[in-house]
């Protein structure tokens, strides 16, 4: 295929590239458009199928010719361009019709990205050791308490939190002018019943007060066997169908109960857990949970910090598909969590909150910007340390995987098994151990370890090359190092789309 092309580049590691197609090949495209068309509709005067070119694009129109191949041409056009102008992309170029007369498309390409870890040998950071407060544990152990009180009987006046078995009954108070007391549901000359109840259990809570308003308060201070009476009223803005009467309470206390909490002892340590016969026991081991817990929140910590350090000090330029990728696997993963949980994915759940799809993306935007340039410092990295997922990495995270399964399921292991040690399965697990083996090179040079010489030495690359040209030129002398960094360099586009 005859094209002329136009390369220019743009900032953010993109490349415009212009591409004019022969008028040649435009006319062959479009009287094959036309020979398709022209099968698709009855033409008068013609048989379907049998008109001429020039008739066809009368009768259907220059575009709709157009329209049957411009898009098929585009892509057939934009490989043989890249492959002519020896262009290596990162990821798919954006495609645009210039122009029609000369046909020219117009692509937006983005280029690899360019990482500069600056001297990241030499980069140190600080470590803080988790630390564990006596009084920490202390809490842990008032909870502890808190799980395993029990209701008691007591002997002493009630308060709040208490439980009270009671005998209660209240009759409605007949007010002033009023014969007997009674009310549309009690006829004359019989009392309104509110409560009459039998060992009924009523716990006071100054939350959650009782109706109508001073019925706790008549029970704050009773002791066990105690008796009272008193008269309550209903507000006469109140829900109740009482509103606005008056009632009297008949109370009689038959026990308390508090809730006790265990005395923190030995005793208590046993009822916990058969590990622990000691109170001491019990202390050493909260603490030694809490010491793995801030242990774990420590080390997530420094990996944290340490990345960032290193893309601080790094140079970097990338296209903005990087980022872009970014937020489409975050996307992609909100969508599988809500799945998970029954909701009909991403699209659904931004419908029922009146969010559109751009809005989410956009609120992902910052948070995408920080992974996407600690993805890219992290694949310079095991680029320029020589560092490989081998078989046995692969085999070896396969495995961990599963673990022992099962008879039943022994067969179904083993075919997901043999799934991820294909081509795509071994790609991702690939990725994800480059991944962190080149987190645990970081940390170990970032705490002052000492570490393997680099089997790519990033001092021995030119202004401008590539990691994959910095490892073929460094140790040029040495056959056997150039043999191994030329393998090494081989999965690099592999891991750089897996970043």
């Amino acid at each position: 295929m005859s094209l002329t092309t136009r390369t220019e580049p743009m900032e953010n590691r993109q490349l415009a590239l212009k591409v004019e197609v022969a008028q040649e090949r435009v006319e062959q495209e479009l009287r094959k458009a036309a020979r398709k068309l022209a099968g698709q509709y009855r033409i008068p005067g013609f048989r379907k199928g049998k008109a001429p070119y020039h008739i066809v694009t009368q009768y259907v129109g220059l575009p709709a010719l157009f329209d049957e191949f411009i898009e098929e041409l585009g892509q057939e056009v934009y490989r043989t361009a890249i492959e002519q102008e020896k262009i290596e992309p990162y990821a798919m170029a954006a495609l645009d019709i210039e122009t029609l007369e000369p046909l020219t498309y117009s692509f937006v390409v983005p280029l690899e990205p360019e990482i500069d870890l600056g001297d990241y040998r030499s980069l140190r950071v600080e470590e803080e050791e988790p630390v564990i407060d006596e009084a920490e544990i202390d809490e842990q152990l008032e909870a502890a308490r808190e799980q395993y009180s029990a209701w008691a009987d007591v002997d002493r006046p009630s308060q709040y939190g208490d439980t009270l078995t009671i005998d209660i009954k209240s009759v409605i108070v007949p007010a002033d002018g009023e014969d007997d007391g009674g009310t549309d549901d009690a006829p004359d000359g019989e009392q309104t019943v509110v409560l009459d109840e039998t060992d009924w259990d009523v716990t006071l809570d100054p939350d959650n007060p009782m109706d109508p308003p001073g019925l706790d308060d008549a029970l704050l201070g009773l002791s066990p066997g105690d008796e009272k009476e008193v008269t309550l009223s209903w507000p006469a803005e109140s829900q109740s169908i009482y509103a606005g009467k008056q009632a009297l309470f008949q109370i009689k206390v038959h026990k308390i109960q508090s809730l006790e909490k265990p005395e923190l002892n030995d005793e208590l340590a046993q009822l916990i857990g058969p590990d622990f016969n000691t109170l001491e026991d019990l202390r050493n081991s909260i603490r030694a949970e809490m010491i793995e817990a801030k242990k774990a929140e420590a080390d997530e910590s420094y990996m944290e910090k340490t990345l960032d350090a290193l893309v601080e000090q790094s140079t970097m330029v990338y296209p903005p598909v990087v980022v872009e990728d970014q937020i489409d696997a975050m996307v992609n993963e909100f969508d599988r969590q809500l799945r998970q949980y029954g909701i009909d994915g991403v699209s659904n759940y931004l419908s029922q909150i009146g969010q559109s799809m751009e809005e989410y993306r956009e609120s992902l935007r910052e948070q995408a910007e920080i992974a996407a340039r600690r993805n890219l410092v992290i694949s310079e990295l095991y680029q320029l340390e020589g560092l490989e997922a081998t078989d046995e990495d692969v085999e070896e995270r396969i495995q961990s995987m599963f673990g022992d399964v099962d008879e039943e399921h022994a067969e179904a292991a083993e075919a997901y098994r043999n799934m991820m040690r294909s081509d795509a399965g071994r790609s991702i697990l690939g990725s994800q151990i480059l991944q962190q083996k080149a987190l645990e090179r970081l940390l170990a040079i970032a705490r002052g370890e000492e570490v393997p010489e680099p089997v790519r030495k990033p001092e021995a690359a030119a202004e401008g090359d590539t990691p994959a040209e910095a490892a073929q030129s460094a140790d040029a002398d040495d056959e056997t190092a150039a043999s191994e960094a030329s393998e090494a360099s081989s999965e690099e586009p592999e891991a750089a789309d897996e970043a």
